[in-house]
């Protein structure tokens, strides 16, 4: 049966991959002939090859995917099996960008003339419209074929999961086209605008077609999975995924354009006349970088709202680690940010005072110094948002602090590896040179590796230290002990005479019972405790000390 299956479906894959891409290529052979295209002539022999691929691959996958329908019609398990789900899913995230792309190259066709002033060409136009129905005729039918079998038998594990992995990566190509072309067409006005343009130069038609095909992609998976796979999608880990990779995009995108931006502004305060090559007016070069920090930072705001909203509904163990990964994911993206700033600070530093030394004319400092100012702020100041060197102990102790934390350190060893390499580097390179001489501008990169080894130690050493503080504060293993029965019935809050240790002259002990709340809650309402106390929290499963 499995064999049977595999057979079915990967004849049936292979065929209608081969069968969409004929059929496409095909059509857009033939309209070279209908608009009577100049490279019509030339184009016969491709023309019998893309008819020979549709010929073959159309009966093919005819018959395979009739066999397929007929065993899926007669066995419920056969409809339900992860083969089947597997085949159609991948045909639909296949079929779905294909059809983006040609939609993208079809609406950039039809508005360059208005938008660009540009000449229209029709063939293209019509190749593109082409290729784009052929593919959502291929999606459609297997997006189609898989609600029904999902109607029929209902859809759960593996099935569930398979259709996860086309949704969200689709959905997610969706919304980082739609990102991509918003912000290309705001900075394409922006560039008009300050400018002083009255007719468009900018390139309008090539953006705006990313917004439209990335919006229909976007919009439909979404609508989808609101409609009809909400409730089960909001536990799935893809959806969280899916949102973080898209919420580490925007905040990377938004704090390089935000430095973008404070760089040119402080460069022209320190009299940079061309900050980054941004001609005479920073108001024209800041389109790019504005763009980005506008569009970027609200899909920031708006997808951590939907990463809060999705773990919000779940239980508050979920919640906090969603929250906890958002935290870290951010804190290691600003560090990265603001690591490099000081690092450049001190690179600009050091060859402004070994240039003198050495004898080597100083190169201009005021364009470098602004850039790694700028990245510096940024970063540090999302870091500092985000980052807490001590904080509750289960927030202390989660697996994606201690990512973030041995992720640092590993970046901080390589970072200064590398640079231990390119100092000593330039101090053997004069040591074996048949000319050494001290004032060769080559020598200025032992101050500017010193430089970045001084900030990635730096990094390396205060994470080595969280690193530390944070296993010191791991509650240590306790053997498996009997507990005594119970004989009479433990009051909410009660003070223990019996200790089983001996208590100092100013101690009490207190059971305090809670029901309903999570270790982050109970940890968050003894918060308040004065710093000499201490508490013991324990559970049926897992003792957590805190102080």
């Amino acid at each position: 049966m499995i064999l049977r299956r595999l057979y079915l479906y990967l004849v049936s894959a292979a065929a209608v991959l081969l069968l969409a891409g004929g059929l496409a290529a095909l059509g857009a052979t033939v309209l070279l002939f209908v608009f009577s295209d100049p490279s019509a002539d030339s184009s016969r022999g491709q023309l019998a090859v893309f008819t020979a691929m549709t010929v073959v691959a159309l009966p093919v996958w005819g018959i395979h995917f009739w066999f397929a329908q007929r065993f899926a019609g007669r066995d419920p398990y056969e409809r339900t099996s992860a083969l089947r789900r597997l085949y159609l899913y991948f045909v639909c995230l296949v079929a779905s960008i294909a059809a983006a792309v040609a939609i993208s190259d079809m609406v950039r066709e039809l508005t360059q003339p208005v938008l660009d002033n540009l000449k229209f060409d029709g063939v293209f136009a019509a190749q593109a419209g082409w290729t784009a129905a052929v593919f959502v005729a291929v999606w459609g039918l297997h997006f189609f074929v898989a609600v029904r079998d999902r109607a029929a038998v209902h859809e759960e594990g593996t099935s569930a999961t398979l259709r996860r992995w086309y949704m969200y990566p689709a959905l997610l190509f969706g919304l980082l086209t739609m990102l991509a072309g918003t912000q290309g067409v705001l900075q394409s006005g922006w560039s008009d605008v300050a400018a002083g343009s009255t007719t468009s130069s900018s390139n309008f038609s090539g953006p705006l077609s990313l917004v439209v095909a990335g919006s229909l992609i976007w919009g439909f998976h979404a609508r989808a999975i609101a409609v009809l796979y909400a409730v089960e999608d909001r536990h799935s880990t893809l959806r969280t995924l899916e949102g973080f990779i898209a919420v580490t995009v925007s905040i990377a995108t938004a704090l390089f354009g935000a430095s973008q931006i404070l760089f040119y502004a402080l460069a022209r305060a320190l009299g940079v006349s061309n900050p980054g090559g941004a001609s005479d007016s920073v108001f024209v070069a800041a389109a790019m970088p504005a763009s980005q920090l506008i569009v970027y930072g609200v899909a920031w705001f708006l997808i951590r709202r939907r990463l809060a909203r999705d773990s919000a509904t779940q239980e508050a163990d979920r919640q906090a680690g969603v929250r906890r990964l958002y935290t870290n994911l951010a804190s290691l993206v600003s560090l990265i940010a603001w690591g490099i700033g000081a690092g450049g600070l001190l690179w600009t530093a050091a060859e402004q005072l070994e240039a003198p030394i050495i004898g080597v004319s100083v190169p201009d400092w005021k364009q470098p110094l602004s850039l790694w100012i700028t990245l510096l702020a940024v970063g540090l100041a999302v870091w500092l948002t985000h980052w807490r060197d001590a904080p509750w102990a289960a927030d202390r102790q989660s697996l994606s602090r201690r990512l973030y934390v041995w992720a640092s350190v590993l970046g901080a060893v390589l970072v200064v590896i590398g640079g231990g390499v390119g100092m000593i580097n330039a101090l053997f390179q004069q040591l074996f040179s048949a000319h050494p001489r001290l004032d060769d501008p080559a020598n200025l990169d032992f101050g500017h590796f010193l430089g970045v080894i001084v900030v990635a130690a730096g990094i390396g050493v205060y994470h080595l230290r969280v690193l530390r503080a944070d296993a010191a504060a791991r509650p240590p293993r306790r053997k498996q002990a009997v507990a005594p029965a119970q004989t009479t019935a433990t009051p909410a809050i009660t003070t223990g005479a019996g200790a089983p240790e001996a208590l100092g002259p100013h101690a009490r002990r207190y059971t305090l019972l809670v029901t309903d709340a999570t270790d982050d809650d109970v940890h968050s309402a003894l918060a308040n405790l004065p710093p000499q106390a201490s508490y013991k929290l324990s559970s049926l499963e897992t003792p957590v000390d805190g102080h």
